[in-house]
């Protein structure tokens, strides 16, 4: 993208810019409109030029929203305000872009359950983003990214996949020693992910075991502590029943009359077809 000034001034020329945006949460159908905003970005720069054009660079870095160039030239000032919007990569662009990144392997499964492989929301061209602060195609959340890294798809991507190496780890220093299966560091892995741990090691039997969650078939990552009183004795159907009208509050339909959870457990389950 380039600026220009028609001037007849002399040089040197003032140049400063500044891109904003506001990140609002995307709807759940294509035809909403964006939520609250959840946070804010911004980056800028100045410098001294004998050029009345400048290619907007924005330190080197790819970034998108409200776009706004100032140039003094002696008396006289410029200014010029775009909006800057991104574009989806294919598919299989991102696959073939994982498939560079070591120790990833599962990884096209999150992409597919966070983001269906999208970085921006189609019907305005804007970062995908979630009500928990999840940003783009690897819905990133803690640690909170950057600028960039919400804009730039290969960034979210370097992001979120040295997440998920360092989940993995995790993941396999969890088992302490104990054999593990392919399987079985995939769900450790995919639960840590999205919070939480899988297993647990029983001694008795001496083997890993998935710890008591009972889940809700009908979502991605909501589940039940069957030990909790308020939940016990009770099938998915019925507390799928009581509860499915608190998902939408998030955490503030989280009551004590209301036990459900988020559950990494679940959301592993789900995304590998247990």
């Amino acid at each position: 993208m380039t600026f220009e000034i028609k001037t007849t001034e002399p040089p040197p020329y003032q140049w400063k810019w500044t891109i904003v945006w506001d990140a609002q949460v995307s709807p759940f159908r294509k035809s909403g409109k964006r939520g609250k905003k959840v946070r804010s970005f911004s980056e800028t720069g100045s410098f001294t030029s004998n050029d009345t054009t400048w290619e907007a660079t924005l330190n080197d870095k790819i970034l998108g929203g409200k776009l706004s160039v100032e140039v003094k030239a002696g008396s006289t000032e410029f200014r010029r305000t775009v909006f800057v919007l991104g574009k989806n990569p294919s598919k299989d662009d991102v696959l073939a872009y994982l498939k560079q990144i070591p120790n990833t392997i599962g990884f096209d499964l999150i992409l597919e359950q966070e983001s269906h492989f999208k970085n921006f929301w189609d019907t305005d061209n804007e970062p995908v983003v979630a009500g928990d602060k999840g940003f783009g195609m690897t819905q990133m959340t803690h640690p909170s990214p950057t600028y960039e890294q919400v804009w730039n798809w290969k960034e979210n991507m370097k992001a979120g996949t040295s997440l998920f190496q360092q989940k993995q780890r995790d993941a396999i220093s969890s088992f302490k020693g104990h054999p593990y299966t392919e399987d079985q560091l995939k769900h450790e892995t995919f639960t840590r992910w999205n919070g939480g741990s899988y297993y647990q090691w029983n001694a008795k039997t001496q083997q890993l075991e998935r710890q008591d969650m009972l889940c809700d078939s009908q979502t991605g990552n909501i589940g039940w502590n069957p030990a909790d009183p308020t939940n016990a004795g009770k099938t998915e159907a019925e507390l799928h029943e009581r509860d499915k009208d608190e998902y939408k509050k998030m955490k503030a339909g989280q009551s004590k009359d209301h036990r459900w959870t988020y559950s990494g457990i679940c959301y592993a389950d789900h995304i590998l077809g247990n």
